[in-house]
């Protein structure tokens, strides 16, 4: 039998032993709309219109099953419809106090990112 020198041996064990180690993290999976994917447009306003938003039956049942009281009603909010520079069309709905002095016709900024926010331009 022949024996293979030590000073061969010690790299090539090492080299084996390094296919058992764990594998490095992947990075964490960045969302769509998060801080650092989001991105700013333009347009304007449509329309401004009061909406009623309401728990629906099936928000009370889930908090009934969790053994919390039904949802009261929502304050109320504010759709804003804006045609995009590039023709398409959002629709956001604010709250009214979000929403305050913004008008059809007025050029707007959309900031798309964790949480649309839309300013004046």
């Amino acid at each position: 039998m022949r024996r293979i020198p030590i000073i061969l041996a010690i790299p090539s064990i090492g080299l084996a032993l390094q296919g058992c180690a764990a594998p490095r993290p992947l990075p964490a999976p960045i969302a769509q709309t998060s801080p650092t994917t989001g991105h700013f447009v333009t347009g304007v306003i449509v329309s401004v219109r009061t909406v009623d938003v309401q728990p629906t039956p099936g928000t009370n049942q889930v908090l009934a099953a969790l053994g919390q009281p039904p949802a009261a009603s929502i304050d109320p909010h504010v759709e804003i419809v804006i045609r995009r520079r590039d023709t398409s069309v959002t629709s956001i709905v604010e709250s009214v106090d979000a929403a305050a002095g913004l008008a059809a016709g007025e050029p707007v900024a959309i900031v798309e990112a964790a949480n649309t926010v839309i300013r004046p331009d």
